[in-house]
């Protein structure tokens, strides 16, 4: 597989963390499967905001018939995946920032994803990004997940995290992780663009003004309370569709 080596990382690190970040994968290629079924035999063509080098398109090839656009901001992994992908006409990676007029809107997508890279925007673009999203009048579907950063879901996170010598505890205090786990953000750091102070809660009232959230699926399994999910994943639709 060619993508960037933190890619590999964060996906890779043991079986656990395997399975809990194959959860996003695994929804988008069954939302998929039933867009293939909407549009026929034609291509699918996805926007992919926040796609690093685009590893998200070597996860889907095999098993659907993608043309993949790309945009990241990062000046070091959008021009890699330029590089990469320079010789196959189904990728496009833009260096770009998405929240600019008509970007998203040019590729005309029949889905955008942005999977695991709102949290990592400032706040007042990921309003304008989403906002843009809204506005595209070829879009069918719109999927974002992000991680759970707030609740009881923290506290199993990070001492997890700390039990398997994993990475993603490092960014809290102790301090910080036990105020989160109880709701109270005020007693954290603002939120920039990393996990921590992060709430998705505010993301899906963002969506909501903008898209009709058909679908909220939550890692592991749909089932388990948002209080206790590592992450949550949010399937939206233009308001003109059912």
């Amino acid at each position: 597989m060619i993508t960037s080596k933190a890619f590999i990382l964060e996906n890779n690190f043991n079986s656990i963390t395997r399975y809990l970040h194959s959860f996003r994968f695994r929804i988008v290629r069954h939302y998929l499967d039933r867009l293939q079924k909407e549009i026929g035999d034609r291509q699918i063509v996805l926007v992919d905001v926040g796609c690093g080098q685009g590893g998200l398109y070597e996860v889907l090839k095999e098993t659907h018939n993608i043309r993949y656009y790309g945009i990241d901001l990062h000046d070091e992994l959008a021009p890699k995946g330029q590089e990469i992908y320079k010789d196959n006409p189904n990728v496009t990676i833009i260096h770009n920032d998405a929240t600019a007029e008509g970007l998203i809107e040019e590729c005309n997508p029949d889905i955008v994803v942005a999977l695991e890279s709102m949290e990592h925007i400032p706040e007042h673009a990921v309003v304008r990004i989403v906002e843009r999203i809204g506005q595209v009048k070829s879009l069918k579907l719109f999927i974002a997940s992000v991680p759970v950063e707030i609740g009881p879901a923290l506290w199993i996170k990070n001492i997890g995290s700390f039990v398997m010598r994993y990475i993603r505890h490092k960014e809290y205090s102790w301090r910080e992780t036990f105020w989160a786990g109880l709701y109270q953000l005020d007693k954290l750091p603002r939120h920039g663009v990393k996990h921590k102070g992060f709430d998705w809660r505010w993301l899906a009232q963002t969506i909501r003004h903008n898209l009709k959230i058909v679908k909220t699926h939550k890692s592991p399994f749909d089932w388990v309370p948002a209080a206790f999910a590592p992450s949550i994943l949010f399937v939206a639709k233009p308001d003109k569709q059912d």
